[in-house]
């Protein structure tokens, strides 16, 4: 099953959404795209916590 990330749902404005097989592989997206869009330097332990309790699956 896909995993579904929704930068909205984190609280913020933005409407992409990213999509991959894993976890893993969608937190890596994840973290170029707030890289890239959000200037986010790191991803703490804490946000990434915070990250995956609001990925879905479909």
């Amino acid at each position: 099953m896909a995993k579904i990330f929704n930068c909205k749902d984190f609280g913020g404005t933005c409407n992409w959404k990213g999509r991959a097989e894993t976890v893993e592989d969608l937190l890596k997206k994840i973290t170029k795209h707030g890289a890239i869009k959000h200037n986010m330097k790191e991803m703490t332990n804490d946000m990434k916590v915070k990250i995956i309790s609001v990925i879905r699956e479909q």
